[in-house]
């Protein structure tokens, strides 16, 4: 795979395809509309609060099918099952993939977040605001935003719409620039992702780097390339609030098993 031709550019081709050929009877409403539509929503939960517990470490569980560069991991993985493990294992707050490369959707937004009491992350290529909308509706109390996929004129208008409908926002960036673009944006959740979505090669040190990048007053969640006990204390040690892990737990035989072992194994 060549540079133009990036596991990113493709996720992104493909989510621009998928929303211009779909019909969403949302796209153009009105404030009113959207008011009335919130008014029945209720509130979300608080994802900030829940990654600022004293719990040490503060573990974001992540549910996914597969990913592009692992292909399959459990494709048969029901998602109610297996978030309620994590949750029961003592994760903070669950991340849920609502991307067809990852063999996600948006109904498992929706069912993982009417069976638990943790708050839900919608993890998706977010381009517009008619996506957030939708994470709202299926119950997510935050969205994903990644620097990477956004130019500045489109990521300040949508972190700024998430925060109005009563959501908050995980944006995420690979380097120091692209932290610095998710702080100009109002984020005040930062994400740091070891792993290169163009190349999709880890680096567990980016992730710890850039927590130096992160001004106190924010928080800043450390993204991928966990694989055990042993990564998880060294971001905890590295001063991250929370930790978002996933393709090592679905990976394994009893996911919520698992996290629970690595919780225990950290000091």
């Amino acid at each position: 795979m060549t540079d133009e031709t990036t596991y990113l550019d493709r996720i992104l081709a493909a989510k621009r395809a998928a929303l211009a050929s779909s019909r969403h009877e949302h796209a153009n409403w009105t404030d009113a509309q959207l008011q009335a539509e919130l008014s029945g929503l209720g509130p979300c939960r608080d994802f900030a609060a829940a990654l600022r517990q004293q719990t040490r470490p503060r573990i974001i569980a992540e549910f996914k099918r597969a990913s592009p560069s692992l292909g399959p991991i459990r494709e048969d993985a029901e998602v109610v099952t297996t978030t309620s493990g994590y949750q029961s294992a003592g994760a903070v707050a669950v991340s849920v993939l609502a991307d067809v490369h990852f063999g996600g959707t948006m109904d498992d937004v929706r069912r993982a977040a009417a069976a638990l009491s943790v708050p839900v992350l919608c993890k998706d290529f977010v381009l517009e605001r008619r996506q957030i909308l939708d994470a709202r509706r299926a119950g997510a109390a935050a969205v994903l935003l990644i620097v990477a996929a956004l130019p500045a004129p489109q990521l300040r208008p949508l972190v700024e719409f998430a925060h109005a409908i009563g959501m908050q926002v995980l944006c995420e960036a690979h380097d120091a620039h692209e932290v610095d673009r998710a702080l100009a944006s109002g984020a005040r959740i930062i994400g740091g992702n070891a792993r290169d979505l163009r190349t999709f090669a880890v680096d567990l040190q980016r992730a710890v780097v850039l927590r130096r990048s992160v001004p106190k007053g924010f928080l800043y969640v450390a993204e991928s390339g966990v694989n055990g006990p042993e990564d998880v204390q060294r971001l905890v040690d590295a001063g991250v609030d929370a930790i978002l892990v996933g393709s090592a737990l679905m990976s394994s035989e009893d996911p919520g098993a698992t996290l629970a072992e690595w919780i225990g194994a950290v000091r």
